[in-house]
């Protein structure tokens, strides 16, 4: 048996999600964890995933955590179609995509969403409530960044290392694509153009989007592709209808402090 346990607003979640949706898996168990009614602190959930995170994939009772791992599991578990490149080396290079994704681009998308649309939320609780939401977490660098980005918004350090991230990764984008290419490792959708698909989807849901690619023709022409691919809408990628609004209101409201911040660290940094 096969049972996902995930967040509908979640990123990493919609990773899980998208490759079960190009598998074309339907027979699983889905598990839906509320974050904000913090429903990933139940004892019986931190059983499962004592960090408190979503996504969560249990098959036939082994238990598989972390969204990049889970969604490389369920590719070797549902071999077709094959999500990986067929030479080793480009298997690797893959996953040198996959790992700056998770060591950099998460953390900037997750600063992004909680200066924008997550810190409204969080504002919004008695101060006995924010502090309770936090101090059920079990990751402290997790706490000290979303509370900096609640309390400091654009001015957070946190949210310039987002800033630096992502102009890193869609110029690396539209490098690699500017040979024609269909997909990040050539003419085959894989792993790499999945495991990012969800991070840019949030991105473009904040409004954030545009300052990033309006001069990058290849990297668009990628983007365009992935929202074109039937999974995207299968898996419902990008902010749920119930978001989408309050995420565009609120990314509305920053995108041009966003756009001088940008501009300041590329005259700066390059």
């Amino acid at each position: 048996m096969l049972e996902l346990y995930y967040f509908e607003n979640s990123i990493c979640s919609e990773r899980a999600l998208m490759v079960l949706a190009e598998k074309k898996v339907t027979d699983w168990v889905p598990h839906h964890v509320d974050l904000f009614k913090r429903e990933q602190f139940d004892p019986q959930y931190l059983k499962l995933n004592p960090k408190a995170q979503v996504p969560t994939l249990v098959h036939d009772d082994e238990i598989i955590r972390e969204s990049s791992l889970i969604v490389d599991y369920l590719d070797d578990l549902y071999p077709q179609p094959a999500l990986k490149p067929n030479k080793l080396s480009e298997i690797a290079r893959m996953r040198e995509w996959i790992k700056e994704a998770d060591e950099a681009g998460f953390e900037g998308v997750a600063s992004l969403s909680f200066v924008i649309v997550f810190k409204a939320k969080l504002m919004a609780m008695s101060d006995q409530d924010r502090n309770d939401y936090w101090a059920g977490q079990t990751v402290l660098e997790r706490t000290q960044r979303q509370q900096s980005c609640v309390f400091e918004g654009l001015s957070s350090p946190y949210a310039l290392r987002a800033i630096a991230t992502w102009e890193r990764i869609f110029k690396k984008i539209d490098l690699t694509m500017s040979d024609g290419r269909r997909w990040i490792m050539g003419e085959n959708f894989t792993l790499a153009d999945l495991n990012l698909a969800p991070f840019v989807a949030r991105l473009d849901g904040l409004k954030l989007i545009e300052p990033w690619l309006a001069e990058r023709s290849h990297a668009q022409r990628w983007w365009q592709a992935i929202k074109d691919r039937p999974t995207y809408a299968e898996a419902r990628v990008g902010p749920s209808a119930d978001e989408i609004e309050i995420m565009g209101f609120e990314g509305a409201k920053i995108v041009e402090e966003f756009t001088k911040k940008r501009a300041k660290y590329i005259e700066q940094y390059g």
